[in-house]
């Protein structure tokens, strides 16, 4: 098994020309060079006290592998899953709100508001059919670097704001998994709220398309 530096140095590798995407994602227009990796690495440095020369993943790579960054906690974004072809929500031209057209909805957030989905739930239920877990789209690199930071017992905590269910699906443990706007694993009537089989839920919106 790769140690986590030598993971880290395969994610330079592999996932250098999508840093600045992943990091606009999570943080907004702020991110304006490679430099901010950087930097960051640098904020982290001061509040463990360690003074370095490497820079970036590298720096942040050989801390873990020295036993000097423990109780990782990871807060993810919808940039994590843009590689496994599931699009962000914001980015001009490719986002999910940029493309939801054949919807014909009144606002693009429309389509994950209970209010408008009582009146006419088939929008979601086809976004739902394109979203859920495991069918179209797999775990990326990222989400695998989770689960080894999991193995290893380093991560602390994952607070991801997908409704994806990658890092479910890369095999993080519940117990170490936030899924800050819910999952597909589990439903229940927006009416009376009683509990319904998840696998009846998914036969019914993915394989009967009801």
């Amino acid at each position: 098994m790769k140690s986590v530096l030598q993971y880290a140095q395969s994610v330079l590798q592999k996932q250098r020309t999508l840093k600045n995407r992943i990091l606009k994602s999570v943080m907004g227009n702020n991110v304006g060079s490679d430099d901010d990796v950087d930097a960051l690495a640098q904020q982290i440095g001061k509040s463990l006290n360690v003074k370095e020369e490497k820079k970036g993943l590298e720096l942040l790579a050989e801390w873990i592998e020295k036993g000097k960054a423990k109780n990782i906690l990871v807060l993810c974004g919808a940039g994590v899953s843009v590689s496994a072809g599931i699009p962000d929500f914001r980015t001009p031209g490719t986002g999910l709100y940029d493309n939801l057209q054949k919807y014909n909805l009144p606002y693009p957030e429309a389509i994950f508001d209970v209010g408008f989905y009582r009146k006419k739930p088939q929008a979601f239920c086809t976004l739902a059919q394109e979203l859920w877990p495991g069918l179209m789209h797999s775990p990326t690199l990222t989400h695998s670097f989770l689960k080894l930071l999991s193995d290893k017992g380093l991560l602390l905590r994952n607070y991801t704001q997908n409704i994806d269910g990658l890092e479910h699906l890369a095999g993080l443990p519940v117990d170490e998994l936030v899924e800050c706007h819910g999952h597909f694993r589990t439903a229940s009537c927006i009416n009376c709220r009683k509990e319904a089989d998840g696998e009846k839920v998914k036969e019914t919106i993915v394989e009967k398309k009801e």
